[in-house]
């Protein structure tokens, strides 16, 4: 009996001291289902990420939807982003409401109507206190920060040891505001980093107007904004109504074009909040509908009528809503269109006297946004090939049940949520891949317009996919190791041994 005893004690004791030293235990090992949270960077890939030079591209990270703070520049006021105890407690106030809507006025056209409100930040996180609680909302801290231990030098800070120019970027910009706006002020703002690194070339590598290419790494509706720019470049889509050209104008400055958590074919959380509201987090109060209907961003992020994602409740066959239709709208008084929003109205148009009025004015920038998403949403579901030296990868999330498909009473104009896909928990995996077989007849492999060189599923959340550690390992390498055409075609120049 005692040597049963003892003999099942050293087996226990084996048991223990391989759990403790499953690291050593595996080395070497054929049999070892060991599994482990981080990776050990190979001696190359600590050279990949210390190199500086002109063989490495530079990188701009392009923040998706809610991702920049506002600011009032006249008064210097905090309209989004610098949220406080009293935003929770009491309300917004009436200057951040009317503040972080866009104005309306009929007769003119979205890029007319402007304030003095502008981004000032990427919003890297928030830390809001209340009565000796505080509670974060998720930023783009921690993907700044992956950047950084891959050996890109953020813009604006101290360089380090060893370090000769800034190689990180951040294009922040006003998220409420036109997608294809937004691209012409990217290119500006490429051309102006362009500029810093080929001056920065020429006095350390000795090189003249060098063909600087940038990597972007873009989250969300970035990465819509990001897409549009590499086809369209800073093009605005015609007063037309037509198509812009479709050259691939981007790609002259674009390398990589690494997208994260994008909804390329919209996504369904964008109808429901301009029906319901929008809470930036549960311990803050909603903006109304009345307020966010002003935003062309959220009409260009609707899902795409062909993925059945709105449907009628009535109709056996399962039709779709054709959601950019603004008579669909007014006849089922949805967002702006729905008269029981003339309190937020009331202060966003002062100088309209009576609600018929206000109501028309609502109605006219409702119209305006919904022709200019239809119009944005048709050129970017446009199946091209990129050219041959620009990758596309992809990053999705498709571990968090998300919002798929609701249902509309079209008597009513009432709709319900009956179903749930997988995603991050805004946006579906389907959507961004653009698989073009959500919605229709589903055949074998998937079929996208866009191009991806490749396609990774995180197991996270819409903003946790930033924060992950395969998505770190898997970007930098994309990044930093991964060539493209233009890459190579660098090595082959023998000034690229001088910049290490």
């Amino acid at each position: 009996m005692k040597t049963l005893i003892k003999f099942s004690f050293l087996v226990l004791m084996a048991v223990i001291l391989e759990g403790c030293s499953s690291t050593s235990s595996s080395v070497g090992s054929y049999d070892s289902a060991a599994v482990y949270d981080r990776p050990l960077f190979s001696t190359i890939a600590k050279k990949s990420m210390a190199y500086e030079g002109i063989e490495r591209n530079p990188v701009i990270v392009v923040h998706g939807f809610l991702g920049a703070k506002l600011k009032d520049t006249k008064t210097g006021n905090s309209i989004f982003g610098g949220f406080t105890g009293l935003d929770a407690i009491k309300g917004y106030s009436n200057e951040q409401l009317k503040g972080i809507a866009i104005p309306m006025e009929i007769g003119k056209p979205l890029k007319d109507l402007k304030s003095d409100v502008r981004p000032y930040s990427i919003m890297k996180n928030i830390d809001v206190r209340i009565l000796g609680m505080h509670f974060n909302l998720e930023g783009y801290d921690k993907m700044l920060e992956i950047l950084e231990k891959g050996g890109y030098v953020p813009e604006g800070e101290t360089l380090p040891e060893g370090k000769n120019f800034s190689s990180l970027f951040v294009f922040y910009y006003d998220w409420r505001r036109d997608l294809p706006e937004n691209a012409a002020k990217l290119h500006e703002f490429i051309l102006l980093k362009r500029a810093y690194l080929q001056k920065q070339y020429k006095k350390l590598y000795g090189l003249d107007n060098y063909d600087v290419q940038f990597d972007i790494v873009c989250h969300s509706m970035g990465g819509l904004l990001s897409r549009y720019y590499l086809e369209y470049g800073d093009q605005d889509l015609p007063e037309d109504g037509s198509m812009p050209v479709l050259d691939w104008r981007g790609s002259k400055y674009i390398d990589k074009l690494v997208v994260v958590a994008t909804p390329n074919a919209g996504y369904l959380d964008t109808f429901v909040e301009m029906q319901n509201g929008l809470k930036m987090a549960p311990e803050l109060p909603a903006y109304s509908p009345g307020i966010i209907g002003t935003w062309a961003t959220y009409y260009q992020m609707l899902p795409l009528v062909r993925t059945r994602s709105i449907v009628y409740k009535d109709d056996p066959s399962g039709k779709p809503v054709e959601i950019f239709d603004p008579e669909v709208w007014i006849s089922m008084k949805w967002g702006l269109a729905n008269p029981k929003h003339d309190e937020a109205l009331k202060l966003l148009l002062p100088d309209a006297k009576t609600a018929d009025e206000r109501h028309a004015i609502a109605v006219d920038h409702l119209k305006k946004c919904l022709k200019r998403a239809k119009q944005f949403t048709d050129a970017m579901k446009v199946d091209a090939v990129p050219p041959d030296d620009v990758a596309l990868y992809l990053f999705l999330g498709d571990a968090v049940p998300t919002r798929r498909t609701a249902v509309v009473d079209r008597k009513t104009g009432e709709f319900e949520v009956t179903e749930f896909e997988a995603g991050d928990g805004k946006v579906l995996s389907t959507s961004a891949r653009m698989d073009e077989r959500e919605g229709g007849q589903w055949r074998p492999f998937s079929a996208s317009p866009i191009k991806w060189q490749a396609v990774m599923g995180i197991f996270a959340a819409h903003m946790g996919i930033t924060t992950s550690q395969e998505f770190a390992t898997n970007m930098g390498y994309y990044l930093l190791m991964a060539t493209t055409k233009k890459q190579a075609e660098k090595r082959k120049q023998p000034l690229a041994a001088k910049a290490n």
